[in-house]
């Protein structure tokens, strides 16, 4: 320990933590800013002592404990923003970048409201009070949405939709039919004497156009990265592989416990961009050597089993669903996307579009929207990224009002 060291330049470990840590990139020590001491020791005691690398997610030890002026708002300096992606209940912006503040209070006005309730006691938390949370949760939004108003901590820094859309020069079609209110939360679009979706009514046009379609998303594409690069991902001689432990998907699905628990080999970084950067040079080697898709699929689909599981890939539905997609696609443009999963996995699976068009001469892949619909991050990444890595050519299929 370097007593003597005023940590002049600190870099956050993983801005994704509750508890951040830092490292002092003079005397290497890690430490906490005081600024989280009372709620880390109230509610979080058990993230005080080791913190871990965004991306390799290597664990290294606290060795410094909690120490003044460490964050950069402590510090004096502008905080940065590490917006969350969006998920079920979590889709504005003050949820995605203000999830840490929204967490820290909400978590200390429920406790301070029920004292009776011990914060670290696991078998009743904040969290066995949905409805209660949800509450404060809901009234802490409101007024972080105020003070963002007047004096914004974080500055939004995604694109808009109209600019993603301008930067990956994606098509945009624009086909206006009468939407009609159907008892579920769907729009239902009236085509010719039938209500249908809006992913029918899309599909539908392309097949008039002569394409042929297949409705995909993201899951077939997570299948076909399971059976292609389970051998590298679960590659025995990778010294950062440990064993993980997960319940059986298929148990989850039936509702019944027959598999039981899984075991099985996975990278500590998998995932990650720092996964591929260290593991490149075999992962180009893996998918410059594939061939014979077909024979390969079906040889290594039972091997993959237990990865796929891990990535939700197991179902047969979606493994036929695959394979169809594998056969549109074709080698070269299969290889495309393999790479572009490796990369950086966990960033890119989500966002895939709703359909696959093809005829002999061309492969598109096309988004769906109703009237009101806008690109969701995930969506916009996935253009971003198809456009810098993958090539296909894509469209946003808009259904407006007739």
């Amino acid at each position: 320990m370097n007593k003597n060291c005023s940590h002049p330049s600190l870099k956050c470990l993983n801005q994704y933590d509750l508890i951040r840590k830092y490292q002092c990139e003079f005397c290497k020590e890690i430490m906490m800013c005081t600024c989280d001491r009372e709620h880390g020791e109230r509610f979080l005691p058990h993230q005080l002592k080791f913190g871990s690398w965004y991306g390799s997610r290597e664990r290294v030890p606290v060795t410094l404990g909690f120490q003044e002026n460490t964050c950069p708002e402590c510090r004096g300096e502008k905080p940065e923003a590490a917006p969350k992606a969006p998920m079920h209940g979590a889709t504005s912006k003050i949820a995605r970048y203000y999830w840490r503040e929204i967490f820290f209070e909400t978590t200390k006005r429920f406790y301070d409201s029920h004292p009776e309730i011990d914060p670290n006691d696991s078998s009743l938390s904040e969290f066995s009070f949905p409805d209660e949370r949800k509450i404060i949760e809901k009234q802490v939004i409101e007024e972080i949405k105020r003070l963002h108003e007047i004096s914004p901590k974080y500055q939004y820094i995604e694109l808009s939709q109209s600019e993603v859309i301008s930067q990956t020069n994606t098509e945009v079609v624009l086909v206006n039919a009468e939407h009609v209110k159907t008892k579920g939360r769907k729009v239902g679009i009236r085509d010719d004497k039938e209500i249908v979706t809006v992913e029918e009514f899309a599909s539908r046009y392309f097949k008039r156009l002569g394409y042929r379609v297949m409705h995909v998303e993201s899951v077939p594409f997570h299948v076909l990265f399971g059976v292609f690069m389970f051998l590298v991902i679960q590659d025995l001689g990778d010294d950062k592989g440990r064993l993980v432990h997960f319940g059986s998907r298929k148990d989850f699905d039936n509702g019944r416990s027959e598999e039981g628990p899984i075991s099985t080999i996975l990278p500590e970084d998998f995932g990650s961009k720092s996964y591929y950067e260290r593991q490149k040079e075999l992962i180009n080697w893996h998918i410059g050597e594939l061939d014979d898709l077909e024979w390969l699929f079906d040889y290594w689909l039972g091997h993959s089993s237990d990865f796929r599981q891990y990535l939700w890939a197991h179902r047969d539905s979606d493994v036929l669903k695959a394979k169809e997609v594998m056969r549109v696609l074709g080698l070269e443009h299969l290889k495309k996307v393999l790479h572009y999963l490796s990369m950086d996995y966990w960033g890119n699976f989500c966002g895939w579009p709703d359909l696959l068009v093809h005829n002999d001469d061309e492969i598109r892949f096309v988004e769906v929207k109703s009237t009101n619909d806008t690109l969701s991050e995930d969506q916009k990444n996935w253009l971003l990224g198809n456009h810098a890595h993958m090539g296909f050519n894509a469209t946003i299929f808009k259904v407006g009002k007739a």
